[in-house]
């Protein structure tokens, strides 16, 4: 039993501070200074008296640069403080949902008493303490309402040391970490429990002072982290088991040593690297080593040659290796790299399986000297000088080793938990990692930018998403779709969220997000499923939501949709559908407003009454209802934007005018007609054609092309040659056309014309 009272604090700041450092482990009078940002005399003070005291002790007595650590009665002094600060500053009951109160900081360092078990390792808490009787935020002014940023602190130590307040005695965590009503919470055990903590950020000032309670972080929601750990360009894994993705700015170094802890963590980091490891690491076959190797193994094993006489033995070698020759030195290259091959070219994996110290330090080297992309190396050798300048090197990703001193900024321990590791930060600073075997983005994979281009994978369920390009990824290795995971992300992703929902819920979700993505992207739903409303609107943006609404409104003419009309989609079903109504509805000013399908709906009532208002919508139609005399550039213009049913009984007549000039011939060369359905029926003679030869090359000689031999086939009694534009278009012009297939990649009217003319 320890029983504490308020003379168990520890008065002295600098004596509190070094105790509380120094319980993350030794450190010498310089660390000690330079970590707590006080003067060398005054931390050389503070550890005499506290080596005096018994709470310290030095490695080595009276010796410059001796390292200091906590003996186990300094460490009892430090728990004891934290005890007399929690008896001293906690009034039971805690606000109503407080996770915890703040009993001691001194810059970024934080002693913290939880009223309920902390989520774990990674802290997350508010800027803003709660207010003692209510137990809501408080805002910077007093007021609520204003918003609370949150940010990380990390656990130091084991976890909590759980007290009972009542017989100031160790005991066990409280069963139940959050009550869910506020009798259970003001019944609960007076327990509490006391963390050692760290801001992870230490240039941000956290304003909560000591004695504040604070709340816990809100369900799902994630603090960003420092930059620090977030602006590099590899990720290791999650903050804690399930927080924001933490990929560090600098070189890693892996103090590993199980092979599993290797191979996830290489697997984990090599998008985008060059992989110098033992292929049985992840899994590959073995594979051959570029020759490049050879040439700094040869410096290795030969130190005192000249640059150029090895220049000359590396070319030997090489020769030597390539004819499988055998002599002193292709012997020392078996001994090396035993049954090993030789290739020309570096892939992003180097397989240094069974490879020597000499052989592992040349590929080292070789990769210092000739790779330019980030490199991940798993170092089983001795130390070698190579390895410190890797670590210096930017383009150091990962090195994974046994124990040594590298000067890196980041090192990974292993917790002995399958994927969870440690990842220690410039000041002692750790943070629980969780590394994931989802699958990894390619770097080179592209988002798809419409349904046509979407591939979809075969998971069944993937990891939250942190961006948007992650997300569309993730959507689509989904086989079948989540309807949960899609609503995760639905406010914060909408495309993602869409192609990853079901058939089943594609109409609901369309409802609430479809005015937030690109109306193509509906195509990946059952059209047919969506409401009256949701088809409407979609249609005036999507081309086959209006196909699907005029067969809506086809089967049904008398339906609400042709009631009331309200939208623009509406009225081009009707104007489209004109012979499934006795009276049509007026919906002429309401197509106007935004005329839908405008060629096919004039054409389709050219010859009603409603075609000299619709006509308003296109001025090359308005043109043509309204004028009999045109000149070149008028002709032109209603060739290109009005269909030729509308003026096919003035083709030859403008086709003549056109063809007369070389701005007319050029024109018409561009223009994708189907002069063969066209002019089929005109009785035009061949000589008319004869100025056809003088056009540029284009679609639109083709297909005149096609009518000119057709002509003169016609004329001369024999079977037309095969067309450009469709291999029957000149038989169109014969009396008589032959079985002609179902199918075509060929000019449509042309072949939907032959086969009229095969049935009549």
């Amino acid at each position: 039993m320890v029983t504490m009272v308020r003379s168990n604090r520890i008065r002295s700041t600098h004596q509190r501070r070094v105790l509380d450092w120094l319980a993350d482990g030794g450190g010498t009078v310089t660390e000690v200074s330079n970590a707590l940002s006080i003067r060398v005399p005054h931390a050389s003070a503070a550890l005499k008296k506290l080596r005096e005291s018994g709470d310290v002790v030095r490695d080595e007595a009276n010796l410059r640069g001796s390292r200091y650590r906590l003996s186990s009665q300094g460490l009892s002094k430090l728990e004891a403080d934290g005890l007399a600060r929690l008896e001293d500053l906690v009034h039971w009951p805690p606000p109503p949902g407080a996770a915890g109160i703040v009993l001691a900081r001194e810059g970024s360092m934080m002693l913290l008493g939880y009223a309920s078990q902390p989520a774990g390792p990674l802290l997350g808490i508010p800027d803003r303490p709660m207010d003692q009787e209510s137990g809501v935020l408080q805002t910077s002014n007093g007021n609520v309402g204003e918003s609370v940023s949150w940010r990380w602190a990390v656990q130091r130590g084991e976890g909590p040391i759980w007290w009972d307040l009542d017989t100031m005695r160790r005991t066990n965590s409280p069963s139940q970490s959050s009550p869910t009503t506020l009798t259970a919470w003001m019944e609960r055990p007076k327990v509490m429990g006391i963390v050692r903590a760290r801001l992870l950020d230490e240039s941000i000032p956290w304003p909560v002072s000591v004695g504040s309670w604070f709340s816990s972080l809100p369900q799902g929601f994630w603090p960003d982290l420092p930059q620090v750990l977030q602006d590099g360009e590899s990720v290791i894994g999650r903050a804690g088991n399930s927080g924001p993705l933490v990929s560090p700015r600098g070189s890693i170094h892996a103090v590993l040593g199980r092979r599993v802890d290797r191979s996830i963590l290489v697997t984990n980091m090599s998008t985008n690297s060059t992989c110098v490891v033992d292929g049985n690491l992840i899994g590959i076959p073995a594979s051959p080593l570029p020759y490049g190797i050879l040439r700094y193994w040869l410096g290795l094993v030969h130190p005192r040659l000249s640059s150029i006489s090895l220049e000359s033995k590396y070319s030997r070698l090489i020769e030597d290796i390539k004819s499988r020759a055998s002599n002193s030195l292709t012997r020392k290259v078996l001994r090396d790299f035993p049954g090993r091959e030789w290739t020309g070219k570096s892939n992003s994996v180097i397989d240094t399986r069974h490879l020597s110290q000499n052989g592992g330090e040349a590929t080292l080297i070789f990769a210092l000297e000739e790779i330019e992309s980030p490199i991940i190396i798993d170092w089983r050798w001795k130390h070698v000088s190579s390895l410190d300048r890797l670590a210096l090197d930017h383009r150091c990703r990962l090195i994974i080793s046994d124990a040594m001193e590298l000067d890196v900024p980041f090192k990974i321990h292993a917790t002995g938990a399958l994927g969870k590791y440690n990842l220690e930060m410039p000041g002692r600073i750790q943070i629980p990692i969780s590394t994931s075997q989802d699958s990894q983005k390619p770097h080179d994979w592209q988002a798809p930018r419409n349904p046509d281009e979407l591939q979809r994978g075969k998971a069944t369920s993937v990891k939250n998403a942190d961006s948007e390009d992650e997300a569309l990824w993730l959507a689509c290795q989904l086989a079948e779709g989540d309807d949960v995971w899609a609503d995760k992300h639905e406010s914060s992703f909408p495309l993602a969220s869409w192609i990853a929902t079901t058939p089943e819920m594609h109409s609901s979700r369309w409802r609430r997000i479809g005015n937030r993505i690109d109306p193509v992207w509906a195509a990946l739903a059952d059209l047919s499923t969506f409401d009256d409303d949701e088809l409407s609107e979609l249609a005036l943006n999507d081309d086959n939501a209006l196909s699907v609404l005029v067969d809506r409104l086809r089967r049904i003419p008398l339906s609400n949709l042709t009631r009331n009309p309200t939208s623009a989609s509406v009225a081009t079903a009707i104007l489209l559908s004109r012979e499934w109504f006795e009276d049509l509805p007026d919906v002429v000013d309401l197509w106007l407003s935004q005329p839908l399908r405008a060629s096919e709906v004039l054409r389709k009532n050219w010859n009603f009454p409603e075609i000299s208002r619709l006509v308003e919508a296109c001025a090359q139609h308005k043109m043509l209802l309204e004028s009999d005399t045109f000149n070149r550039e008028q002709i032109l213009a209603i060739m290109e934007d009005v269909h030729f049913s509308l003026w096919r009984n003035k083709s030859r007549a403008w086709l003549t005018n056109c063809l007369s000039s070389a701005m007319g011939r050029s024109a018409l060369s561009m223009l994708g007609l189907p002069w063969p359905v066209i002019l089929s029926e005109m009785e035009i003679p061949s000589e008319e054609l004869a100025l056809v030869h003088h056009m540029p090359e284009g679609i639109g000689k083709d297909s005149l092309l096609d009518s000119l031999e057709g002509i003169t086939a016609s004329e001369q009694g024999f079977s037309p040659p095969v067309g450009r534009t469709h291999p029957f278009a000149g038989w169109l012009f014969s009396d008589k056309v032959p079985l002609i297939p179902l199918e075509t990649e060929s000019n449509m009217d042309i072949h939907i014309a032959l086969h009229r003319r095969v049935q009549q």
